[in-house]
C-alpha cells in the first residue's frame, strides 16, 4: 500500500508539472542515527531495520562498516548521502520504497537493495572496484545502461531476480566481468538470451540460476559454449520446449535442474556431450517416454529425480546401457504412471540406498527387482500391490542392506515370509491395516499397520531431494542435531494437498482429499479428489467422500461442482458462491453468469447498496479456479428493485450492472435530460447551435406574422359582405387544432407504449408550440441560459401567473385608454371618443382568447402537484427503502418540505379549474336568454355552433381538462387512466357524432377526425403490439400511422388557407393591397363615430342586434 501512495504522489506530482521529467527532493530526518538505530562496536556495525523509517537518519557514524537499513518506508537518498562513509563494507536497504539510484562509496563489498521501486541501477556502480556482491532483485528495471556502467571487475554474485528485463545480449552484463554466480530467477519479462550474453563472464561463471522465467522459450546452444567451469544450471519452470545437446558441454557440469519445463520427450542427444552428472533432476516435465539410450554416454551420479511425468514404463536397460555404470544413490520414480517393474531394472545401480516408487498404479513388485543394489529405503506407498510374496532379492538374506519399506495406501492383502526375509533384522514394514494400528514380528522385522491419516516422515541431506520431496507433497524443514545438518520432510495431512514448500487446505466446492501426502500435478487445478457430480463440501480442507454435501437448490446437480456450491440452472442467479440459486426475476431481469444483472429497458437504484462490492462479487464469479477472492465470494446486502423505464430505449444498460442511459438522458429512471439536451414530450433533443436556435425562431416568428397579415388581408376583402368572416372561420378551427394538441400533448408525455421514430421526435417541438405551453415553448432557450432550467415547480409558477398576469395586463390597457380618452375629452372641451368602445371590444377579446387557449396548460401545471401524482418507488428489493418522487419530473422528492408548500399551493389555486369555466358559463347562459346583445370579446365561444349548442364549448373545455387530469396525475400506466380516458374519449366522440353541435360541415368533420384520432392513440396505447425491447416493423408502422393521425388533423385545417394563400402569393396582388389596405384604415381611424363602429363590428362579422341563441 505504501508503494502504491508513493506511485501515485509521483504520477500526480508528474502530471502535475505537465509530464516534464520529476526530481524529487530527498530529505534527510533529523533524527540521530543512533537514536533511533542500534549503534554496536563503536559505532561499526548499525542496525536500523524495522524501525519505520521514510527518511534516512542522520549522522551515521563514520566508523560504521555494516550498515542495515531494510523493511522502512525510505523513498528516496540523496545522491551522494554514503560517499562520506569510507569504511562502510555492507550496505542492505532492501524492502523500501526507493525509486532511484544513488552512490555507493569504494569500499563496499556487500550490496543489498532488493524489493523496492528502482528503475535506473547505474549509480550503484560508479565506485564498483572493491565490490563482490549486489542483489538488485524485484525492482521494476527494465534496461541497463552499459554506457553509464563502469567495469566491476570483483562482483563475483549478482541477482537480478524479478527484473523486468526483456532481453540479454552481450552488453548487458559487460561490466561484470568476474562474476560466478548469476541468480535470474523469476524474471516475468525475460524472453529472448542471446548466444553470446554470457560470453564476458563466462568463464568465470560457475553457478547460473534461470528458473521460473516463464516467458523464456529457448537457449540457445553455444550460450554455454565457453563456460568450462560451471557446475550448477538451474533452468527449472519455464516454457522451454526441447534442449540443444550444446548447452551441456562444460565438463564440470555436475547439477541440473529441468523441473516444471514443458520437454515431453528426450533423445538419445539430449545428454551426449555429458560425461557424467551427480544430479539430474527433471521431475514434472510432462515426460510420456525416456530413451533406453538416453545415458549411454552419462554416468549418473547421487540423485535421478523422474518424479510427476507420465512415464509409463522404465526400459529394463536404462541403467545399464552405460558400460562405465552408475554411481546411483538416490532414485525417484514417484508420481509416474508405472504398472509394473522389470526384474533386472535396477540390477546395474551398485551403489542405490533409496529407491521412490510411490504414487504410481504398480500392482506387483518382481521377484528380485533389487537384486545387486545397496538399498536401504523402499518407497511403494500409494500404489494398487495386493499382496508381497515374493523376495526382492535374490542373493543371500546375510547380504540384504533394505531396511525400511513404506508401503501404506495399497490394498496388500498378503504378506508373506519370503517377501520378509529380504529385509534386515530389525527392520520394518509400514503397511496400512483399516485404522488399526498392529505390531508382530517375522524373522525381527517389524510390520507396522498405520491408519490412512498416517503422516510419513522422511529425513535426507540431499538438497535435490529434499526440493523433490517438497514439490510431492511433503513440507520439509532443515533440522540440525550435532555439527551436521538434515531436512525432515512430512507428508502433507488429509484434507491437504502439497505445493512446494507448504501444505494447502483442499478448497471450498467441489473437493476433497482423504490421504496424505498428495500434491498438485502439471496440468491439474489443484491436488484434491473431486466429489461426484452435484456435490460440494461447504468448508476448506474436506478429508472424506462423506464431507460431500448434496449442492443447494437451483444448481445443476449434473455437472462437477468446482470452486463453488456447484454451479446455477440456466435463468437462476446466486448471492453466495457456496450457497442456493434463486430464480431469475421474470421483468426486467438477466441472469447470465449466475449474476442478477439489469436488462434492456430497465433501471435500478444502487442508493441504499454497495455497488462496486456486487461489481467485485459479479466479477469473482467469473473465475473458475482457485485464485478467486475469498472476500468477494457473497454479496449479503440486499439487490435494487427492478423498475421498467417509462421509455425503455432511454435506458439502455450498456453496464448490466449498475444500468447507463442512453445518451442525453440522466437521473431516475433515465427520465430527466442531461446537460446539453432538452425535453420536449418525454424526448431529450440535442441542444442546437445558438445560430440555428436563432434563424429558427426567426422562421416561426415570420410564419405567424405572415399568417396575421393573411387573415387581416382576407378578412378587409371579405368587409360588409355577409356571412362568416375569415377570423370567425380561423378561431372557430383554431380552437378544434388546439384542443386536439393540448390533450394528445400531455397523452405523448405520459406513454412509452409506442416506440416513436425520429421523425416523430423530430417535430416534438413544433408540437410543443402548437400547444401553446408557454413553459414548454421556453425550454429550449435554457440550453443556452442554464438558469431557465425548467421543473414543474417553474412551470406551476409561469402556469398560474399567466392569467392574473393578462387580466392585469388588459385591466392596464383599458384604464389607459380610458383616462386617455377622458383627459382629451377634458382638455378639448368635446364628448368622449367613442372608438375607446372599440378598442376596449378588441382588448377584451385578447384578453378572453389568452385565458382561453392557457386554461388548459395552467390546468395542468395545477394537476401536476396534486398528491397522487406522487409514486412512492421501491429502492431494494425487500421494500424496506422507499422513495416519493413526483410523476411528471423525477428528480422532485414529494416528500420535502419545499414540495408539501407548492402541493398545498396548488391545491388553493384549484379553484381557478371550476371557476374559468363556470364563469364563462354563466356568462354565456346569461346571453342566450335575448335580454342582452351578447359583447364581441365573447362570440368565438359560440359563434361556430348551431343555435341551442351555445354551452357546447364549455363541454370542450370539461372534456380536455378531464382527460389530461387523469394521464397528468395518474400517469398512462394506471389502469384507471386507461379505463377512464377510453371512456372519456368513445364518450364524447359519441355526443359529438350523434349531436352535430358546430353549424359548418367542414369544422364538424374536422372535430370528429380529431376525436377519433384522440381514441386511436389511446388505443394503441393500451394495447402495445410488441415488446418494449426490440420495436419491430409491426411497431413501425403503427408508429408512422399515429404520426399521420396526429398531424392530419393540422393538415386539414391548414389545407385550404394554405393553398389560397400561396396562390394568393404567386398573383403578388396580395402586397400591394396590403399597402393599400393599410392606408386605407389609416382614414377611416380618422372618419365618423358610425364608420369607426361598423369598423368595430366587421371584425367578427356584420353586426346583428339578435339575441346568442338565434345567432348564425
Amino acid at each position: 500500500m505504501d508503494r502504491l501512495i508513493l506511485f501515485l504522489v509521483i504520477l500526480g506530482y508528474y502530471l502535475h508539472n505537465g509530464g516534464s521529467v520529476v526530481t524529487i527532493e530527498c530529505i534527510v530526518s533529523d533524527l540521530e542515527a543512533c537514536d533511533v538505530c542500534s549503534c554496536l562496536n563503536g559505532g561499526k556495525e548499525v542496525g536500523c531495520e524495522n524501525v519505520n523509517l521514510t527518511a534516512l537518519p542522520a549522522n551515521i557514524p563514520k566508523q560504521v562498516v555494516i550498515l542495515n537499513l531494510k523493511n522502512n518506508r525510505v523513498a528516496c537518498v540523496p545522491r551522494d548521502y554514503f560517499m562520506n562513509l569510507s569504511k562502510l563494507q555492507k550496505l542492505d536497504i532492501s524492502n523500501n520504497n526507493l525509486t532511484a539510484s544513488f552512490l555507493l562509496p569504494k569500499n563496499v563489498k556487500e550490496f543489498i537493495a532488493s524489493n523496492n521501486m528502482i528503475e535506473h541501477v547505474e549509480d550503484f556502480f560508479k565506485f564498483c572496484d572493491n565490490m563482490t556482491s549486489a542483489d538488485l532483485g524485484a525492482n521494476p528495471v527494465r534496461s541497463i545502461s552499459t554506457k553509464e556502467l563502469e567495469i566491476c571487475p570483483n562482483v563475483n554474485e549478482l541477482s537480478l531476480e524479478g527484473l523486468l528485463l526483456e532481453k540479454l545480449n552481450r552488453d548487458t552484463l559487460v561490466a561484470f566481468p568476474g562474476l560466478n554466480r548469476l541468480r535470474m530467477v523469476r524474471m516475468p519479462a525475460l524472453s529472448e538470451i542471446d548466444a553470446d550474453a554470457f560470453t564476458p563472464f563466462c568463464e568465470n561463471l560457475r553457478r547460473l540460476w534461470l528458473y521460473g522465467c516463464k516467458e523464456l522459450t529457448n537457449l540457445p546452444g553455444p550460450l554455454l559454449k565457453n563456460c568450462s567451469n560451471l557446475s550448477v544450471l538451474d533452468i527449472s519452470e519455464t516454457s522451454i520446449m526441447s534442449l540443444d545437446p550444446e548447452l551441456f558441454a562444460s565438463p564440470l557440469l555436475g547439477a541440473i535442474s529441468l523441473n516444471w519445463d514443458h520437454i515431453s520427450d528426450l533423445s538419445k542427444e539430449t545428454f551426449s556431450f555429458l560425461g557424467s552428472i551427480k544430479s539430474l533432476e527433471m521431475s514434472t516435465m510432462g515426460l510420456v517416454n525416456i530413451p533406453s539410450d538416453i545415458f549411454v554416454n552419462t554416468s549418473l551420479g547421487y540423485l535421478l529425480d523422474l518424479a510427476g511425468n507420465n512415464l509409463e514404463t522404465i526400459p529394463p536397460d536404462l541403467f545399464s546401457s552405460n558400460p562405465s555404470g552408475h554411481d546411483l544413490q538416490l532414485l525417484v520414480l514417484s508420481g509416474n504412471r508405472l504398472t509394473a517393474i522389470s526384474p533386472g531394472t535396477f540390477r546395474k545401480l551398485y551403489l542405490l540406498k533409496e529407491l521412490y516408487l510411490d504414487g504410481n498404479t504398480i500392482s506387483q513388485l518382481p521377484q528380485g527387482m533389487l537384486t545387486g543394489t545397496e538399498l536401504q529405503s523402499l518407497y511403494i506407498f500409494h500404489n494398487n500391490i495386493d499382496r508381497l510374496s515374493d523376495s526382492l532379492f535374490d542373493q543371500p538374506p546375510e547380504n540384504n542392506t533394505l531396511t525400511t519399506i513404506f508401503a501404506q495406501s495399497n490394498p496388500i492383502s498378503e504378506l508373506s515370509t519370503t517377501f520378509l526375509s529380504g529385509i534386515v533384522d530389525g527392520g520394518n514394514v509400514v503397511k496400512s491395516c483399516d485404522n488399526v494400528t498392529v505390531r508382530q514380528s517375522v524373522q525381527k522385522v517389524s510390520v507396522e499397520c498405520v491408519p490412512e491419516d498416517f503422516l510419513m516422515e522422511i529425513n535426507t541431506t540431499s538438497v535435490g531431494l529434499r526440493d523433490s520431496l517438497s514439490m510431492r507433497g511433503l513440507v520439509c524443514h532443515y533440522k540440525k542435531e550435532s555439527f551436521f545438518g538434515y531436512s525432515s520432510c512430512m507428508a502433507c495431512s488429509v484434507g491437504t494437498y502439497g505445493v512446494p514448500g507448504y501444505c494447502v487446505k483442499c478448497p471450498k466446492g467441489g473437493f476433497y482429499q482423504d490421504e496424505v501426502g498428495q500434491y498438485s500435478r502439471q496440468g491439474y487445478e489443484n491436488g484434491c479428489k473431486h466429489c461426484n457430480a452435484g456435490n460440494y463440501v461447504p468448508f476448506e480442507g474436506g478429508s472424506s467422500p462423506l464431507d460431500c454435501k448434496v449442492c443447494p437448490d437451483g444448481t445443476d446437480r449434473e455437472r462437477n461442482a468446482s470452486y463453488r456450491a456447484c454451479f446455477c440452472v440456466d435463468n437462476y442467479f446466486r448471492r453466495d458462491r457456496f450457497n442456493s440459486c434463486e430464480l431469475c426475476p421474470p421483468i426486467g431481469a438477466n441472469c447470465s453468469g449466475e449474476a442478477l444483472r439489469i436488462r434492456r429497458g430497465y433501471y435500478w437504484n444502487w442508493a441504499f447498496s454497495d455497488i462496486d462490492r456486487y461489481r467485485n462479487f459479479v466479477e469473482n464469479l467469473a473465475t473458475r479456479n482457485d485464485s478467486y477472492d475469498r472476500s468477494a465470494s457473497s454479496f449479503g446486502q440486499p439487490l435494487p428493485w427492478i423498475h421498467t423505464c417509462p421509455e425503455p430505449l432511454t435506458c439502455e444498460n450498456n453496464d448490466d450492472i449498475l444500468g447507463s442511459c442512453k445518451e442525453g438522458y440522466t437521473g431516475w429512471m433515465c427520465a430527466s435530460c442531461d446537460d446539453g439536451f432538452f425535453a420536449i414530450l418525454g424526448f431529450c433533443r440535442q441542444c442546437p447551435d445558438v445560430l440555428v436556435f436563432v434563424v429558427e425562431i426567426a422562421v416561426i416568428l415570420l410564419i405567424v406574422l405572415f399568417l396575421m397579415i393573411y387573415v387581416v388581408f382576407v378578412h378587409r376583402r371579405q368587409s360588409g359582405q355577409s356571412g362568416r368572416s375569415i377570423v370567425d372561420v380561423a378561431l372557430a378551427r383554431g380552437k378544434i387544432v388546439l384542443g386536439f394538441y393540448q390533450v394528445m400533448g400531455e397523452f405523448w408525455g405520459s406513454i412509452s407504449a409506442i416506440y416513436w421514430q425520429e421523425v416523430f421526435q423530430n417535430v416534438a417541438y413544433l408540437i410543443n408550440i402548437i400547444q401553446l405551453d408557454i413553459s414548454a415553448v421556453l425550454v429550449k432557450p435554457s440550453c443556452f441560459f442554464p438558469f431557465l432550467g425548467f421543473n414543474p415547480y417553474v412551470e406551476f409558477i409561469i402556469g398560474v401567473a399567466t392569467p392574473p398576469t393578462i387580466i392585469i395586463a388588459c385591466g392596464l390597457c383599458l384604464l389607459v385608454i380610458e383616462m386617455k380618452a377622458t383627459l382629451k375629452s377634458y382638455y378639448r372641451r368635446t364628448p368622449i371618443d367613442p372608438a375607446r368602445k372599440c378598442l376596449a371590444n378588441k382588448i377584451l377579446t385578447l384578453m378572453s382568447l389568452g385565458l382561453f387557449v392557457t386554461y388548459p396548460s395552467t390546468c395542468n401545471v395545477i394537476f401536476a402537484l396534486f398528491k397522487p401524482a406522487c409514486v412512492v418507488f421501491p429502492i431494494d428489493e425487500n421494500k424496506a427503502k422507499n422513495v416519493t418522487l413526483l410523476r411528471p419530473d423525477y428528480s422532485i422528492n414529494c416528500s420535502t418540505a419545499t414540495h408539501l408548500s407548492f402541493e398545498t399551493a396548488a391545491y388553493a389555486c384549484s379553484f381557478y379549474v371550476l371557476a374559468f369555466p363556470g364563469i364563462l358559463l354563466c356568462l354565456l347562459l346569461k346571453f342566450s336568454r335575448g335580454t342582452a346583445e351578447c359583447p364581441v370579446w365573447l362570440r368565438f365561444l359560440s359563434e361556430n355552433y348551431r343555435p341551442g349548442f351555445w354551452f357546447w364549448e364549455i363541454i370542450e373545455l370539461v372534456r380536455k381538462v378531464s382527460q389530461t387530469l387523469i394521464i397528468v396525475v395518474y400517469g398512462w400506466d394506471s389502469t384507471l387512466s386507461v379505463i377512464v380516458t377510453l371512456a372519456i374519449a368513445v364518450i364524447f366522440l359519441m355526443l359529438h357524432a350523434s349531436f352535430t353541435p358546430m353549424k359548418d360541415r367542414f369544422e364538424h368533420y374536422l372535430q370528429l377526425a380529431s376525436l377519433w384520432a384522440i381514441f386511436l392513440n389511446m388505443l394503441v396505447a393500451a394495447v402495445p403490439a410488441t415488446n418494449d425491447e426490440d420495436p419491430t416493423d409491426v411497431t413501425n408502422v403503427i408508429g408512422v400511422l399515429l404520426v399521420f393521425l396526429n398531424l392530419v388533423v393540422l393538415g386539414i385545417a391548414l389545407g385550404k388557407p394554405l393553398m389560397l394563400m400561396v396562390k394568393a402569393l404567386v398573383s403578388i396582388k396580395i402586397l400591394k393591397e396590403a399597402t393599400s389596405l393599410i392606408r386605407r384604415r389609416w382614414l377611416e381611424h380618422r372618419s365618423s363615430e358610425l364608420q369607426i363602429n361598423v369598423e368595430c363590428s366587421d371584425v367578427y362579422g356584420p353586426s346583428t342586434s339578435t339575441p346568442l341563441l338565434n345567432a348564425q
